[in-house]
């Protein structure tokens, strides 16, 4: 299923809420989430597509543009919450160490904000997404 994100209205885009993401690869102008099998003991996704095995979801890139950022939170003086810009491959590294759970995402004029284990947000610029599902 194909998402366009530069029409007049945003489209309604499900959330697959606490997937597991495998592995996340930039090739040519999309950026690629891949999700754990047996996808759809998710309540998530029973909803959604209740005979997946998996899911990817490929966001086609306007002119690269995209931007991961970490939650930092500084203890001392007082406990202070900020984020920080880090490199797709510390994020890469990160999902082979551990999975990341999809948590949400916003939708807007040719831009989609997830946030991924309620510490990473993904920012990217995009006009279509593209929602693969393997049954």
């Amino acid at each position: 299923m194909i998402y366009y994100l530069d029409k007049a209205e945003n489209p309604t885009i499900p959330v697959p809420h606490d997937c597991m993401i495998e592995s996340i690869s930039l090739f040519n102008d999309f950026l690629i989430l891949d999700f754990e099998q047996d996808i759809a003991i998710h309540d998530s996704v029973q909803f959604i597509c209740p005979n997946a095995k998996s899911l990817t979801i490929k966001i086609h890139l306007i002119d690269d543009i995209f931007s991961v950022y970490q939650e930092k939170i500084r203890k001392f003086p007082k406990f202070k919450k900020s984020y920080e810009e880090i490199g797709l491959d510390r994020l890469v590294s990160l999902v082979k160490q551990k999975s990341l759970a999809y948590l949400y995402h916003y939708v807007a004029y040719q831009s989609l904000i997830i946030n991924l284990d309620a510490e990473f947000i993904l920012y990217s610029q995009a006009d279509y997404i593209e929602y693969i599902w393997k049954t």
